[in-house]
C-alpha cells in the first residue's frame, strides 16, 4: 500500500511540475505549437461547457491526494478505533459468557448442596420420628405398667377396704337384725 501512495504522490509532483512550468501562453506561442501549446489550447466542448483535460486531470489528482489524506488522517484511525472497540465488546462478551458459566456453576453447587442439605434433613427428620416414636412406645409402656400396677394396688385396697367393710357390716347387720327383732317382739330377744 505505501508504494501505491508514492506512484500516486509522485504522479501528482510530476503534473503539478508540468502545469508550473506552462506559463500564460500568448497568440504567438499557441501558433508556434509544441507541447506547451498544445496544452494550453486543448480544450474540448464549445460554449458554455469548455472541458479542459488539464484541469480534469488536477481534480483528478486532488481528489486522489485527498482519499490518500483522508485515508491516512481519519479513515485508518477511525477503522483502528472501531476494530478496537469490536475486539473489547467481544472480550465483554467472552468475559460475560465464561462469568455466565461460572455462576451457572455456582448455582448448580448450591443446588447440589440444597438437595444433599434436604436429604439430611429428611434422614434426621424419620431418625427423630423413629426416635419419638420409641420413647412414646417407652413412655407408654412404662405408664401402661404404673396404671396396672396402681389399679392393682386399688384392687388390692378396694378388696381389703371390702373385706374390712363387710366385717364390720356384718357386725352392725347383727346388731341392726337384733334392734329390729327386739322392736318387732317388743321386748328384747337375745
Amino acid at each position: 500500500m505505501p508504494s501505491r501512495i508514492r506512484v500516486l504522490f509522485l504522479s501528482w509532483l510530476a503534473l503539478g511540475a508540468v502545469l508550473l512550468g506552462a506559463g500564460p501562453v500568448s497568440a504567438a506561442q499557441a501558433a508556434q505549437g509544441g507541447f506547451e501549446g498544445w496544452l494550453h489550447t486543448f480544450n474540448l466542448g464549445a460554449g458554455a461547457l469548455i472541458l479542459n483535460p488539464v484541469v480534469i486531470l488536477i481534480q483528478w489528482a486532488n481528489f486522489l491526494i485527498l482519499l490518500i489524506l483522508l485515508n491516512a488522517i481519519l479513515y485508518k484511525p477511525l477503522w483502528r478505533l472501531m476494530n478496537e472497540r469490536s475486539g473489547k465488546i467481544k472480550g465483554d462478551t467472552e468475559t460475560a459468557h465464561r462469568h455466565r458459566k461460572e455462576a451457572q456453576g455456582y448455582v448448580s453447587q448450591y443446588e447440589d448442596s440444597l438437595t444433599e442439605i434436604r436429604r439430611e434433613n429428611t434422614e434426621a427428620l424419620f431418625l427423630l420420628e423413629q426416635e419419638l416414636n420409641e420413647t412414646g412406645r417407652r413412655k407408654h409402656e412404662t405408664i401402661r405398667v404404673q396404671t396396672s400396677r396402681q389399679v392393682e394396688e386399688a384392687r388390692a385396697l378396694v378388696a381389703a377396704e371390702t373385706s374390712r367393710a363387710r366385717v364390720e357390716l356384718r357386725g352392725r347387720i347383727q346388731a341392726l337384725a337384733a334392734e329390729i327383732a327386739n322392736r318387732l317382739a317388743g321386748r328384747k330377744v337375745a
